[in-house]
């Protein structure tokens, strides 16, 4: 693929190689992205006296442009960047490797701040001597260095004499929302980052080499070096100091707790590189094996990438509050909320699939988070931002929705899982939140029409803050039916489960009778501006109509996702409604309002696309019987535009007016793995489902996987004889879970797409 702009990050400990091949720069940080600044990483090698370097050299590559690979490629994984670069006039080419080790479930080998650098010359020139070229220097004057020569990891590694430690001061770092602070002052700190460049193993035919300037430090190697020659190095860091407040209280990263230092990082890195590299190659290739297609993989790898760069994992200082648990949460891209309730919602695949605790722990933060009124209570919109997680930032609430998202997650949780400990941790608070989303309708129809301001916030009036909207009622219709399931047992909670019984009921008749409008839902039962006040100013609507009150939306069936995710029973186990309809309004709408890169909020407000929300229908899609899959081709040009002739950014989720940028939604792709295969799986009632939307179709059922042993079951779907035939690699590893299998929908064609 053509070379454009991405990020490898550390999961949950915040180290980042940011790549900028416009800008010539790589920017890193040990606190990640928005706290990194740019340095030049010189790659290369030199043939003679010509140069050759990947375009991350900075003034070096920009202000001769001769030095730079004429051709260079680039690979993803979903933990790996590849450039491939050759230059044909001088026989020469290499390939450069960075990965950023992870492996569900396993926290040394994903917590680790370090980055492995894999080079191999593919060919080499017969003309001149050949040498290996690694260097690193500041490219921003902000950056206070000092650079010596170390043995980082002593007398145990005694094949490490070739490292430096860059001592960078990052002075001008933009601190949390302090407790006695204004939400709009931000205090500066400063903080001292070690980065350890090292080459650690090279080709026996070769010298390595270590030079060090005044401000830059440069490894190289030199020899007979030949096609297969190889050289591995290590960026590694380490801040043992504290990075977050958290509640009023000092967190540090939790790796501190691994390792006691940068040397023990290094030296992990260096002794077990080949157990993490196979740990991780076995992640990637677990996502590459399916039949999904290039460009789908590529997609997923991308997203991945953005959402590991928004990682938090901390834990507090030993001594004085014992009793306190590890942090984890997921910075909202260059928005920098904490745990964004609905942005948690719709990427919550990867806690499903991959690391079910995460998701646990998350929950379990927010109930810390809850507002109250005279109306009941409600969950904060996010629970911080930059260094600090104190309080929710977001300048207004999102009620009835964040309540929602909540209630919908843990029943997702719960019915993946099967743990009953999820159930019963959350069910108070889930009581809580329903009563709130309930008497959130006021005038009896069942619609919630007061706390409606929702995560919209680029769209129309009528698709972000309608009182009475259809993609609300259908997402309480929902939460009402996972809150009943979640407290069916508990007698204290009869009242309120009748109340959920009746509340679906009365949103069902008024989706029937007034919201219906022949092929689609309206987005609003408001069809004036009467009433109607701006969340973000305070101030009425100007009178008139509310303007695309009957368009058709991309969000009317969003609440139904995990519901029919977990539902192995072919419907039994969903809320009453009309799916036909559901269907018929998905179809319509896409064919209403897709455009060049996917589908806008409405088919009247034309103002931003956001991806992962066309993902996350997309999904919805595949559970109702219709593929649309292939859409991920819109979604990946985009992608590939904005980082290469666009505004940049990694994954970006809106196309438009708005710039939602290093964002972590993207990783909703990784649902496409289920929701194509029509995988639902209840635990507590023991029941896997599957029902392909597309045959043939190969992929992992990433959620049954045995990641201790590396054993992933894989579901190979073709048609036989006219009939869908199912072969189960590892099925051992659905001991304990019935399986049902249903062909596909006999409709489950894809629907006509506008030109």
């Amino acid at each position: 693929m053509q070379v454009m702009e991405t990020i490898l990050g550390c999961f949950g400990s915040r180290f980042s190689l940011h790549f900028l091949p416009r800008q010539h720069q790589v920017r890193m940080s040990p606190l990640g992205k928005h706290y990194d600044l740019p340095w030049q990483l010189s790659l290369g090698f030199k043939v003679g006296e010509a140069v050759r370097l990947l375009p991350f050299a900075g003034e070096t590559t920009r202000n001769d442009p001769a030095q730079v690979f004429p051709e260079i490629e680039m690979e993803l994984t979903a933990t790996s960047l590849t450039f491939r670069a050759r230059d044909r006039q001088l026989n020469l080419g290499a390939t450069f490797k960075f990965t950023a080790p992870f492996y569900p479930q396993d926290e040394s080998v994903s917590l680790a701040p370090f980055f492995y650098l894999d080079v191999t010359l593919d060919r080499v020139s017969q003309a001149g001597a050949v040498e290996f070229l690694a260097g690193l220097s500041p490219a921003d004057k902000a950056i206070q260095v000092e650079i010596e020569k170390a043995d980082l990891p002593g007398a145990n590694l005694p094949n490490l004499p070739y490292a430096g430690v860059v001592k960078a001061r990052y002075s001008e770092v933009a601190g949390h929302w302090g407790p006695s602070q204004p939400p709009d002052q931000l205090s500066r700190q400063i903080f001292d980052g070690p980065l350890a460049l090292a080459l650690y193993s090279w080709s026996p035919e070769v010298t390595p080499s270590a030079e060090l300037g005044e401000n830059s430090l440069t490894l190289g190697a030199k020899g007979a070096l030949k096609s297969g020659s190889s050289f591995g190095l290590l960026l590694a860091t380490y801040l043992d100091g504290p990075v977050l407040e958290i509640k009023e209280q000092p967190y540090h990263f939790k790796y501190t707790q691994l390792w006691p230092d940068l040397a023990g990082v290094c030296q992990y890195a260096v002794q077990q590189a080949q157990n993490i590299k196979a740990k991780t190659a076995r992640f990637d290739d677990t996502l590459l094996g399916s039949s999904l297609g290039k460009s789908k993989t590529d997609f997923i790898a991308f997203t991945f990438q953005s959402y590991l760069a928004n990682t938090w994992w901390a834990v507090p200082p030993t001594g004085p509050n014992p009793l306190a648990k590890d942090w984890f949460s997921v910075w909202e891209g260059n928005c920098v909320f904490h745990s964004t309730v609905d942005v948690e919602y719709n990427l919550a695949w990867i806690y499903l699939l991959l690391w079910p605790e995460l998701l646990e722990k998350t929950l379990e933060q927010w109930r810390g988070y809850l507002h109250q009124d005279e109306r009941g209570v409600w969950l904060s919109h996010d629970v911080g931002g930059l260094l600090g997680a104190n309080r929710q930032v977001y300048g207004h609430h999102m009620e009835v929705e964040e309540n929602c998202n909540f209630v919908l997650l843990v029943y997702a949780l719960w019915r993946w899982g099967g743990r009953a400990e999820v159930r019963q941790a959350n069910r108070e608070v889930v009581a809580k939140l329903t009563r709130f989303v309930l008497d959130s309708d006021t005038t009896g129809n069942g619609w919630p029409n007061r706390g409606t301001a929702n995560t919209i916030d680029d769209a129309s009036p009528a698709v972000q803050f309608g009182r009475e909207q259809t993609y609300l009622a259908v997402k309480a219709l929902s939460a009402c039916f996972a809150a009943l399931k979640l407290l069916e047992d508990a007698q204290e909670y009869t009242e309120l489960r009748q109340a959920c019984q009746s509340h679906i009921a009365r949103i069902n008749q008024t989706l029937d009778q007034q919201a219906w409008l022949g092929d689609h839902y309206a987005v609003t039962l408001d069809r004036t501006t009467e009433g109607l006040t701006d969340p973000w100013s305070g101030r009425p609507l100007p009178p008139g109509e509310l303007v695309g009150w009957n368009a058709y939306s991309l969000y009317t069936s969003n609440g139904l996702l995990y519901l029919l995710a977990t539902d192995p029973t072919a419907g039994a186990n969903l809320p009453p409604g009309d799916y036909a309809r559901y269907r018929q309004d998905l179809k319509a709408s896409l064919n209403h309002s897709l455009t060049e890169y996917g589908c806008t909020h409405s088919s009247t407000d034309q103002s931003n696309i956001w991806v992962s929300q066309n993902l996350h229908r997309d999904l919805i899609a595949g559970y109702l019987g219709e593929d649309l899959g292939d859409l991920t081709e819109r979604y990946w040009a985009f992608e590939q535009f904005e980082n290469s002739q666009g505004r940049g950014g990694c994954f970006v989720d809106t196309y438009g007016n708005n710039h939602l940028h290093y964002y972590p939604r993207g990783i909703t792709s990784l649902g496409l793995l289920n929701a194509l295969a029509g995988m639902r799986l209840d635990r507590v009632a023991g029941k896997l489902l599957l029902n392909p939307v597309r045959v043939p179709l190969r992929v992992p059922l990433l959620a049954l996987a045995d990641w201790g042993t590396g054993r992933i079951p894989w579901a190979n779907f073709r048609l036989e004889g006219g009939q869908v035939a199912l072969e189960l690699e590892n099925q051992d590893l659905l001991a304990g879970l019935e399986l049902v299998i249903l062909p596909p929908l006999a409709s489950a064609s894809a629907p006509s797409l506008p030109d």
